[in-house]
């Protein structure tokens, strides 16, 4: 995938919608290394919102394009990070050209004329990094950066079941590199706006413990977002805090956000320890994800999708 790569003349780079932290960071790295290689490189990220905050201190983040989904002239479009790509968008299957889909999640079924897939991968930085050391390309502190925050926010801070010695060995080289890994602690983990936090207590203040206690669940609506001031990203992350919940074995985050047709729910999924496939449950809704990190979007109403991962998580214990 290397030599094909450096051989391209213009690409466009995108992932998923409600991005995270990994694909935030493999679309700038790889747009920094495309720029190094003279490739002609845009980037797209679907949704309408400011990208996380916490993400503002990537080289060219400013740069990656939201709204709707721009004109490809003929480019070749790398997607990364997105298991299925109508995360990104509907139609991009469609596309006559050329698609690459670079990803780690485990149920990607490879929907690309060219993938890599590596489900062993933290990350899909990783993925991306070992691709990149694979060609030679010269890795400065600008794309280790970006590569590490995809790397250190897909492992929880080096604390998921998906860390692994490779994962860490990365992590040197990256740090030797010269990426400031106290300074991205400190963006993302330790710099929340003050409307994250407002959402951060009404999610606690709403916490349910179902299936004697085996399943956390809150949730967020638009009056929610706009009493606290916050925009849809602040919500990323809020998920991790239900998940610490002593007994839980699933922890779920539902959250309320317009979109074109509407109001819909948004659901993030949790599982604390794997022994419950969250990434099953979301498939029932025809989302996706990991065995322990995965999420889905619905027009149910909220009581309904509540029962609904009641019952998905009941008949998995």
């Amino acid at each position: 995938m290397a030599r094909r790569f450096e051989r391209e003349r213009r690409i466009l780079v995108m992932a998923h919608e409600s991005p995270d932290g990994d694909a935030v960071g493999s679309v700038v790295a790889m747009m920094l290394v495309a720029r190094r290689l003279g490739i002609g490189c845009r980037a797209f990220l679907p949704g309408h919102d400011p990208l996380p905050a916490e993400y503002a201190f990537l080289q060219l983040q400013g740069e990656i394009h939201r709204g709707s989904f721009p004109s490809v002239d003929g480019s070749t479009v790398y997607v990364l990070d997105c298991a299925t790509p109508e995360r990104v968008a509907p139609g991009l299957l469609a596309y006559p050209g050329v698609k690459v889909n670079i990803d780690h999640h485990n149920d990607n079924a490879g929907w690309g004329a060219y993938n890599l897939i590596d489900r062993e991968a933290s990350s899909t930085t990783e993925v991306l990094y070992k691709m990149f050391t694979a060609g030679g390309f010269s890795l400065d502190v600008d794309v280790a950066t970006a590569l590490y925050a995809g790397l250190v926010t897909d492992t929880g801070r080096f604390q998921y079941a998906n860390t692994t010695p490779a994962g860490h060995r990365m992590a040197a080289v990256l740090q030797e590199t010269g990426v400031d890994v106290n300074a991205v602690y400190r963006a993302v983990y330790s710099s929340y706006p003050v409307g994250k936090l407002r959402l951060l207590g009404r999610a606690l203040d709403r916490l349910t413990l179902l299936l004697d206690g085996r399943l956390a669940v809150s949730w967020l609506d638009l009056h929610d977002m706009a009493r606290a001031q916050a925009e849809d990203s602040y919500a990323e992350g809020i998920i991790d805090s239900l998940r610490t919940v002593e007994g839980v074995l699933v922890a779920a985050l539902l959250r309320e956000r317009r979109s074109e047709g509407g109001i819909e729910i948004k659901v993030s999924l949790r599982s604390t320890d794997g022994a419950v496939d969250v990434s099953s449950i979301a498939h029932v809704w025809d989302g996706g994800g990991h065995v322990q990190a995965a999420g889905f979007t619905s027009r149910e109403v909220r009581e309904a999708v509540i029962r609904g991962i009641e019952r998905e998580t009941l008949s998995r214990l």
